[in-house]
């Protein structure tokens, strides 16, 4: 069964540009890994928003995206410490579509 990702930021003002600059190369990677479907990466309209930054993406399974997870996580990690920037993931299930 498919699964979302939804992975909020919390960047801090200053790093935005840094972080997509980051982020391309980050997508570069996700994108050819097994069990990647789409994604879609968004920048609030307000700067002020404590969750600036949201990445949505789609996986064919929730193993495929662990097993993703596991090669990416350390190096993301250390890259968000240094940029100070707080970083929240989540898999969801579509619960209904209206």
């Amino acid at each position: 069964m498919a699964v979302t990702l939804i992975n909020v930021f919390s960047v801090p003002v200053g790093k935005e540009d840094e972080f997509v600059t980051w982020w391309h190369d980050v997508k570069a990677n996700i994108t050819k890994r097994p069990g990647f479907i789409s994604g879609k990466f968004h920048k609030s309209l307000k700067p002020e928003s404590r969750y600036n930054f949201i990445n949505i993406a789609l996986w064919e399974s929730e193993e495929l995206y662990w097993q993703a997870y596991e090669q990416s996580a350390a190096p993301m990690k250390g890259k968000l410490d240094q940029l100070g920037i707080e970083m929240t993931p989540a898999l969801y299930a579509v619960a209904f579509e209206y």
